[in-house]
């Protein structure tokens, strides 16, 4: 598993950041059947720049769930 920082460089634009669970698509897609549950703790503020500066490296995480992911997937595919 890959989990470095990746850049993806298009003729027209540049993807710096792909999120959880995110996809660039450069033609049709079509997903039969699919779920995607994932628990984000959202922490305030991100980097997401070619040239980001972090000046004050502070860091604060907000979790107040009590259960953080209750999913079930029913399907008949």
């Amino acid at each position: 598993m890959n989990i470095a920082p990746m850049a993806i460089n298009f003729l027209g634009f540049k993807v710096n950041v792909i999120d959880n669970s995110s996809l660039v698509n450069l033609g049709p897609n079509q997903f039969i059947d699919q779920l995607v549950s994932y628990k984000r703790n959202q922490g305030i503020g991100e980097q997401n720049g070619d040239i980001s500066p972090i000046n004050i490296p502070i860091t604060w995480l907000n979790d107040t769930d009590v259960a953080d992911s209750n999913t079930a997937k029913n399907s008949i595919i």
